[in-house]
Order: structure tokens, then sequence, then C-alpha cells
């Protein structure tokens, strides 16, 4: 069993029995900032202001920022690196994906994707229980994109995220709709965090979810 809780943007929590990660925190902007928010893991897919808040999260933690395989506790962290994409015609720079195994699952944060990733680098990535993947455009892929790579990976579980809310700040972004057309049987959490049942994935048909970050 893990916990996957949403704070809107790209900021995830995952919880286990024994471990707490956070990935990509967020500083203002717009969203309400977590007080005394601690973990063991923190993951940052690239070093822009609306990802790497290191400040937010309590010490002490374990930073992971670099391309790497990072074993901690029971869970296994890989960050592999791949294209944030332009923005008119402006090179983006690098972010990371970030692969985490645990509890018998696997998860890809997709950080600030902004291409579908080559075939060799999918082919790094493997097997996807448990995809979260921005879906708003400009800055990264939209939602035409995310579903061709959500069709390439096939993973259990999807949950979309980087799309422009009533409280975002980020505007240039584009709202959930376009991604809700293509997937409109999407299941609507009206919580900001879901229990996976990490031993029934294998049973599972595919489920595409989207959280309410309050």
């Amino acid at each position: 069993m893990l916990t996957l809780k949403w704070y809107g943007h790209s900021m995830w929590s995952i919880f286990t029995n024994d471990c707490h990660i956070v990935i990509d925190p967020f500083t203002d902007i717009g969203f309400d900032m977590p007080e005394n928010l601690s973990a063991d893991i923190v993951i940052s897919s690239h070093d822009h202001f609306d990802h790497n808040n290191f400040k937010l999260i309590l010490p002490n933690f374990q930073k992971i920022t670099q391309i790497g395989t990072y074993q901690l506790q029971n869970c296994k962290v890989k960050l592999i690196e791949t294209s944030h994409g332009k923005l008119n015609d402006k090179n983006l720079g690098d972010t990371f994906l970030s692969l985490i195994c645990i509890n018998n699952a696997s998860i890809l944060h997709c950080g600030d994707l902004g291409i579908i990733p080559s075939t060799q680098t999918i082919k790094e990535i493997g097997t996807v229980d448990i995809l979260l993947v921005p879906v708003g455009g400009q800055y990264t892929i939209d939602a035409a994109k995310a579903k061709e790579f959500i069709e390439i990976i096939q993973p259990r579980y999807v949950f979309p995220m980087h799309y422009r809310t009533a409280k975002s700040k980020i505007d240039i972004i584009d709202t959930i709709e376009p991604f809700v057309e293509l997937y409109p049987n999407i299941e609507e959490i009206n919580s900001n965090s879901i229990d996976i049942d990490t031993e029934a994935l294998n049973e599972t048909e595919q489920r595409i979810v989207k959280l309410n970050y309050e």
C-alpha cells in the first residue's frame, strides 16, 4: 500500500509505512504552501523556481537533483535525463524523469517533460505502474502528447499534473479540459490524496484519475 498526495502543479508526496518522498516542491505560485512538511527524500526534476523550493521542507532529508540511481531505505530512485522542450523557439533545457520503485510499485514522475522521450529512454524507463504526467502544454507536453505517451507506457494509473487551475499564477499553460476531452471517463476524486494497493496492480485496469489539490 502507498499513498499519493498532490499539492498542485508538479508537487507530490509519496507515503509508505516507512518512507516519505516529496517531488518538485514549489514556491508561491498560487497554491496553498504546506507548513511543517517533513520528508525522508526530496527530489527536484530541474532547477526552476516552481520545482526546487527545498526550503519548503523541514530538515533533514536526502536531496536528489542529479542524474543517477539512488538506494535509500526501501526505495530506489533513478533520475533519467530528457528534454524540457522549447517555448517560442527558445530551448528550455533539460528535465529529469524520476523513476521511483517502492512497495512493489514503479512510479514515474515526468517533471517538465517537453517531448515524447526517445525509444532508448522509454526502454530505460521500463514498466511503469503509476504515471504522473504534465498535460498543460507550453512549458511541457500538452494533452495530446500526454495521451500519446500514456499509450506507449501503458501504466495502471495515470495522474495529470502541471495544468492551469483557479489558484495557479502560471496562466500561460492550459487547463485540464483538453485532457478531459481525450479521457471523458476520467475519475474525478474530491480529495488531494489516494491510497493505492500495490499488491493488486497487476489486476488493475488502467485508471485515469484527477485529484483535487485542496
